[in-house]
């Protein structure tokens, strides 16, 4: 039942899987489930996917729990269903976020039994979510709501598609802007009107298993040579029998990646100086500071290719922090939004757990002179123009803003938060991984606010493909991708 190469989620595999047999009475009300460890063993998962799921169900009121008894399905779940209005979701498989959505609907169900409402979720792939949401706006058939990556709500917005939140509701939109982190701000506001509700923030960098560092008494790479040195350190024979890890390193390298292909390898670019390629600028890629970085990261796909996983052009960007987390690789690019992920394929399920494990930093530099540099990225919900719902839709996102659901969710997923006082909340000592990795939003930098971002980032992707995995001239393919952009945009 549970696919593991699918994108979707352990947790959220079995969360559908148990929302299913609640529907078609294989669960009826009243049943008790299984213990956790028994659907471990039932599901051949570890334990944090199912407590995960559980806790996501019975938070929304699927389940209930007796302290001694066991957890049950609840009774009035059938009769609550039949009478529910309808949001459309529209999502791709990346579902972490859609908790955040699925318990305010159950908060608002609480406090609204006159008007509740049925998400109704349709998934699709990342690379299929932009047709398939074009289409259907095309036709008049809309979702409701959707997901929306920062970097796409400048596209999203300027053509139309989705709805300024000054629209339903100006008072709460002022204010929720007000209380935005600045970065966050900018990446959801376009032309002074905000449109994206972000869920959290995240900051790409380098993951790396601070317990083998520790062991080996290394240091974490801080520039570009000192990370050479570490990547050919865990080739060792004698280093790689110690740990039993397969490569030295995992990232992104091929389109497969999709935009984390971009997100991850643009730092690299403005911590060599390059300037270009941050905030509005044109997209001017004839730069020599481009050129160093992309020969840089040539010395690892091309001279270390050893090191890597040879199918590593295929990797989706799923794959990615799995090799950290079965400990097949020390170390690999990554976001701060993967902790779930880590924790679905680790037997680690606690904040102690990541602590004590891993470590997470800018990716490494040229110099330490260098600027060091972080993307910036989020999730954020936006409500479509043609949505028929927009001022109900506007109501559930003030619940999922509320201080007091952000908290929650930040909390449970160990994510940066969007807002400024809950950043300030959780850096209060009760949470050292967040401790650890929300002063990083100040270096973050958005990738750039276009229009037309979505075809501007496959054509660099497939350079940064042709460049790093099919060695195809620096100089020459950047200068082609440049000619290619300038038509474009």
């Amino acid at each position: 039942m549970v696919d593991r190469n699918s994108p979707v989620p352990i947790y959220y595999q079995l969360k559908l899987h148990f929302k299913q047999q609640m529907e078609d009475n294989t669960l009826r009300p009243g049943d008790r489930l299984p213990t956790e460890m028994e659907l471990c063993d039932l599901y051949h998962v570890s334990r944090a996917p199912i407590r995960q799921a559980l806790t996501e169900l019975a938070r929304e009121g699927y389940l209930y729990r007796r302290a001694g008894q066991g957890t049950f399905v609840a009774r009035s779940i059938s009769k609550r269903i039949e009478r529910q209005t309808d949001i459309h979701v529209l999502t791709h498989y990346d579902v972490f976020w859609l908790g955040s959505m699925e318990s305010a609907v159950h908060a608002w169900n609480l406090s609204h039994p006159d008007r509740e409402v049925k998400l109704r979720v349709t998934m699709c792939s990342r690379g299929d979510f932009h047709r398939q949401l074009r289409r259907a706006v095309a036709q008049g058939k809309a979702p409701d709501i959707v997901p929306m990556d920062y970097v796409w709500i400048t596209d999203y917005a300027h053509s139309g598609y989705i709805a300024p939140l000054d629209k339903l509701d100006k008072q709460w939109a002022h204010e929720l802007a007000e209380s935005l982190e600045t970065p966050v701000a900018l990446n959801n506001t376009v032309d002074g009107q905000l449109y994206g509700v972000p869920v959290q923030a995240d900051v790409s960098g380098l993951w790396y298993r601070k317990d083998w560092f520790e062991a080996e008494g290394v240091t974490p790479p801080e520039t570009w040579d000192t990370w050479l040195a570490i990547i050919d350190h865990f080739a060792l024979p004698e280093v790689k029998k110690r740990y039993q890890n397969q490569y030295s390193v995992v990232f992104p390298v091929g389109a497969a990646a999709d935009e984390a292909l971009l997100n991850l390898l643009i730092p690299f670019f403005w911590s060599a100086g390059a300037q270009t390629m941050n905030g509005t600028d044109a997209l001017k890629l004839d730069d020599p500071a481009i050129y160093m970085a992309l020969r840089f990261l040539r010395q690892i796909t091309g001279q270390r290719r050893n090191c890597l996983p040879p199918n590593m052009i295929d990797f989706n960007w799923w794959d990615l922090t799995v090799h950290l987390a079965k400990g097949m690789a020390p170390m690999t690019l990554g976001g701060t939004y993967e902790w779930p992920r880590i924790q679905d394929e680790s037997d680690w399920t606690e904040e102690e757990d990541a602590v004590a494990h891993l470590g997470f930093m800018p990716a490494p530099r040229p110099t330490k002179a260098s600027p060091q540099a972080m993307s910036l990225g989020g999730t954020s919900w936006a409500i479509l123009q043609q949505s028929l719902e927009g001022e109900l839709c506007a109501e559930i996102l003030k619940q999922v803003s509320t201080s007091e659901a952000l908290k929650a969710y930040c909390e449970e997923h160990l994510q940066i938060a969007p807002n400024r006082p809950i950043n300030t909340y959780l850096s209060n000592g009760s949470h050292p991984w967040l401790e650890q990795i929300i002063p990083f939003l100040k270096l973050a930098r958005p990738r750039p606010f276009l229009s037309n971002y979505l075809q501007a980032s496959l054509f660099l992707q497939d350079m940064l493909e042709k460049i790093l995995w099919e060695d195809a001239p620096v100089e020459e393919t950047v200068q082609h991708t440049a000619q290619a952009l300038t038509l474009l945009l």
